[in-house]
């Protein structure tokens, strides 16, 4: 096959490449502000019809924050990898600019930031990529000051950096002029756009550029306009409280009847659809309602707004999130609860009278900044530009157990106690380890990359001339993703129950059956399936399944601070992760079989909880929402819970979030519909379902995937 590659892309990567090897040891905020400048042949022509613009293609050479299909392209500078010059061998060009394309390729397999950050330290290598703990490299979360944007515009942005660089020297200076720099590329975007526009007679865009370039926006679509157009050019891949900086434009728009509502709405369509065409998957992240809001008047209509175009819309991305609290006006519930019932999965809810004092106290920060907590990605938080807490690690819990219980003889443990310490030792061990890989990976970043228009609007990057990772940020901090917390929880209490207590095993036994992934022991399986599961409101086994979360919450805190970091705090998120970490787990004692998936999210195992929705509800809301940074929980209910038994399903919501529920991610569908969906896939296109931290149409899954999500109990 021939893959149709526009050659000019392919030159000005090698345009690129060519300028940083010119540059290679000019200050890094002006090596990176001449780079950008080649980047401008990311951003695609405008169309026919196009409300704004803003459409970027992502090529195999640039510079981003973190690897996404639509989000940049990769981390730092970047080269993104075998698959991509596979394609470039393939495509359909000449024999010159393929043998100069890989050259390029090349270069940067070897000096792209993520290669550098995998030149680690053995020691650290050794204990960060196995099937315990893994690491990465991205700047995950960062999202970015856009009332600031808006409120000072592109000029008074420009004309705060130059003000700044008048009185600085040293490093500072080279941040400033870099930053100009930056500023000067993304005035050449709005005005190769604005040119665009006028020559498709597209009035109302051209006009709507024209103007940023020269003030403040003063509209909504102004507004709409800067603020995505300089997201895209920053490689964010989250929007921030929306409802904030765009509800004053909406209201004022509205009110002067500059706009009707199905105008403003005509407005925010387009928005979204250039969102979803970024198919960022895993981020996209919209956040209204909630504590904190200026004008939250006006902030609640936008909201309003928001969900109405989402259900209008019907994609998986944005990802539309409602910040709630007991006070907030009860038309954002009602209305939220309406789209969610439509079949949508959005907004997804998060309750602010949990999580600010939670967050509060895991992040350590004051609660006027608590109350700017951000869920972003697959449901982590961070503070709104103000906090680096990206997930650059994950931990396997369940894979930790299984070693544990291999590595020394079983008569090592005496009591269950032993085994449990001996496990809590493997998990301690390992976030030690990460936390330290991401000591070094912001080290790795401060030596290459200045971030400057993301750092343009972040933190204090302006007022003290560094990047957001070199002082930047108020808060430098990461955050480690796990999985098979659940799996982990419900083995330790079959084994407590079987070994230790009833003695009805040993844990010699219970390792050989385990290790012949139950072939031969149908009645020990069935043993270890009846010890009471998480979900169920069973206080024994809750209460392990809480001691793990907790115990590597509090372990990934530990580590954190001996790593000098500000914070570092676990998240529960399990994106489709739950399903590929099953593949290299083996049978563990909660009857999993060799390969199935483990537990999604801070949720039960699939099927497990049966003991209807209370139950399971109680179950997920015993955990110490301070010692983590985001927990996941999926939901799937019937239509029917929310038309005929709707006064139901609000009232067991509402106590689920009194109890100190954190959030819900929820999916609502026909009982059947899924089995029907697998086997007419053609006549179930639109129906979408939330994964884990991110929703998809239900076809598009692979059959494990989608196989998962049907075993998770339909309520």
């Amino acid at each position: 096959m021939r893959h149709s590659i526009a050659p000019e892309l392919f030159e000005a990567e090698i345009k690129f490449t060519s300028v940083y090897k010119q540059n290679e040891n000019s200050p890094i905020a002006i090596r990176e502000a001449l780079c950008l400048r080649e980047r401008i042949g990311i951003f695609e022509p405008l169309g026919q019809g196009d409300v704004f613009a803003g459409k970027i293609k992502v090529g195999l050479i640039g510079f981003g924050l973190e690897e996404s299909t639509g989000g940049g392209g990769g981390y730092g500078f970047y080269e993104n990898g075998a698959q991509k010059q596979a394609v470039i061998r393939e495509a359909d060009i000449d024999e010159n600019l393929k043998q100069r394309i890989l050259e390029a390729a090349g270069f940067w397999n070897e000096n792209c930031m993520g290669s550098l950050n995998r030149k680690a330290a053995p020691e650290l290598q050794n204990v960060i990529y196995n099937k315990i703990a893994d690491g990465w490299t991205r700047l995950a979360g960062v999202n970015l000051d856009y009332d600031k944007l808006l409120t000072l515009g592109l000029p008074g942005l420009r004309a705060t950096v130059s003000e700044k660089k008048e009185t600085a020297a040293g490093e500072a200076l080279y941040f400033y002029e870099g930053m100009e720099m930056a500023l000067e590329y993304f005035a050449d975007i709005c005005l190769m756009y604005a040119e665009q526009a006028d020559r498709l007679g597209l009035q109302e865009t051209a006009q709507a550029l024209t103007a940023i370039l020269s003030r403040k926006p003063e509209n909504l679509r102004e507004a709409i306009q800067l603020f995505y157009l300089y997201a895209l050019a920053s490689g964010v891949v989250n929007y921030g409280r929306m409802d904030v900086f765009l509800g004053d434009f909406y209201a004022r728009d509205i009110d002067s009847g500059t706009l009707t509502e199905e105008g403003a709405l005509g407005l925010l369509m387009p928005l979204w659809r250039m969102s979803a065409e970024r198919n960022i998957i895993f981020n996209g992240r919209i956040i209204i309602g909630g504590k904190g809001r200026r004008n939250e008047a006006n902030a609640d209509r936008f909201a309003i707004a928001a969900m109405e175009t989402s259900r209008r819309v019907a994609e998986t991305e944005p990802q539309l999130s409602l910040r709630f609290y007991e006070g907030q006006n009860p038309k954002l519930m009602q209305k939220a609860l309406d789209v969610i019932g439509e079949g949508r999965t959005y907004p997804m809810l998060y309750n602010d009278d949990v999580n600010i004092p939670a967050v509060q106290k895991g992040f350590g920060v004051p609660v006027e900044e608590a109350e700017q907590y951000l869920p972003y990605g697959c449901g982590e938080y961070a503070i709104d530009h103000k906090s680096l807490s990206s997930p650059n690690g994950n931990l396997n819990t369940l894979k930790a157990l299984e070693a544990v219980l291999r590595e020394n003889p079983p008569e090592r443990y005496a009591n269950f106690e032993d085994l449990l310490g001996a496990y809590e030792e493997k998990v301690a061990f390992h976030a030690d380890a990460l936390a330290k890989r991401h000591v070094y990976e912001y080290q790795v970043e401060r030596e290459n990359a200045a971030f400057l228009l993301p750092s343009a609007l972040f933190g204090d990057c302006l007022e003290k001339g560094v990047s957001m990772v070199n002082g930047g940020a108020k808060y430098l901090g990461g955050s480690c993703e796990s999985f098979g917390n659940t799996n982990t929880g419900d083995s330790l209490a079959a084994i407590k129950k079987l070994v230790y207590d009833e003695k009805k095993i040993t844990l010699q036994q219970l390792i050989e059956i385990l290790d012949a992934d139950f072939a031969g022991f149908d009645i020990e399986r069935k043993m270890m399936l009846d010890v009471p599961k998480y979900g169920n409101d069973d206080d024994e086994t809750d209460a392990i399944v809480t001691r793990v979360n907790e115990q590597i919450g509090r372990a990934c805190i530990e580590a954190g601070k001996k790593a000098g970091l500000h914070h570092f705090l676990v998240v529960n998120i399990n994106n489709e992760s739950n399903v590929i970490f099953g593949y290299t787990t083996g049978a563990s004692a909660d009857g999993r079989k060799s390969g199935e998936p483990l537990a999604n999210g801070n949720t039960p195992t699939a099927g497990r909880d049966t003991k209807g929705p209370t139950a399971f509800l109680n179950s997920i809301v015993k955990i110490d929402p301070s010692l983590h940074a985001g927990y996941v929980h999926n939901m799937k209910f019937s239509k029917e819970m929310f038309t005929a038994k709707r006064p139901l399903t609000e009232a067991l919501l509402s106590t689920y979030f009194m109890n100190g529920g954190t959030q819900a991610m929820i999916t609502v569908l026909d009982r059947g519909d899924l089995e029907k969906a697998m086997k007419e896939p053609e006549k179930y296109q639109n129906l979408i379902v939330r994964v884990g931290g991110f929703s998809a149409r239900f076809v598009t899954l692979n059959r494990d995937l989608q196989t998962d999500i049907i075993q998770r109990t339909l309520y």
